[in-house]
């Protein structure tokens, strides 16, 4: 019986229900530490009914994870980690995360895709970001979201997935300090509503 609760559920989902809503593509190894363990994103149900994720997959065109049993409420969201223990260690176990089997998408600090399908292989969400996306206009430097802590953040949910969406994060809530600056770093906010939305 649940069986086919969750297969009627997978059936009905349909584009946008779920979103990519964050993404922390390349950490600050300084404060947080290296790529492999600290990568994450975040989804968002912004559908009016729960949704099972439970075999949903996350990729990047070459690896591919599939999600593990997890519902996630109307506006609920959930972070899927590199890495489980790394991430809790990090943000604490109050942030709500989905366990996945498969291989990480190992997400390319230049850029890359990542793509959410439902259970059925139907694509559900589609991001191509690009190191680029946040950098302020004159600034010859990188975006906040490359390297110097932030994530990347989707400002409106239901939107596009394209660079005038998504922007760093602001949220400076770092428990570690820059040890050559002294000053806080933002970590994004992940399982939380974005800074920017």
């Amino acid at each position: 019986m649940v069986q086919v609760l969750l297969l009627v559920s997978a059936t009905l989902l349909a584009s946008g229900d779920v979103v990519l809503s964050e993404i922390m593509y390349n950490p600050d190894g300084q404060t947080l530490g290296d790529d492999e363990s600290y990568e994450w994103i975040e989804l968002c149900n912004v559908s009016a009914s729960p949704v099972q994720l439970v075999g949903m997959m996350l990729s990047d065109g070459n690896n591919q994870l599939f999600l593990d049993e997890c519902e996630l409420a109307p506006m609920g969201r959930v972070v899927v980690p590199a890495d489980g223990s790394s991430f809790r260690s990090a943000y604490g176990s109050s942030v709500p995360t989905v366990s996945w089997d498969g291989s990480w998408t190992k997400l390319a600090n230049s850029g890359d895709t990542v793509i959410l399908y439902s259970s059925s292989g139907a694509v559900i969400d589609e991001v191509s970001y690009s190191e680029e996306w946040g950098v302020a206009a004159g600034d010859t430097s990188r975006s906040d979201a490359d390297g110097r802590g932030s994530s990347l953040e989707k400002i409106v949910l239901r939107g596009g997935d394209d660079a005038g969406n998504w922007a760093p994060s602001v949220d400076f809530d770092c428990p570690v300090p820059d040890p050559d600056t002294g000053e806080t770093k933002c970590w994004g906010t992940p399982g939380a509503v974005n800074s920017l939305e």
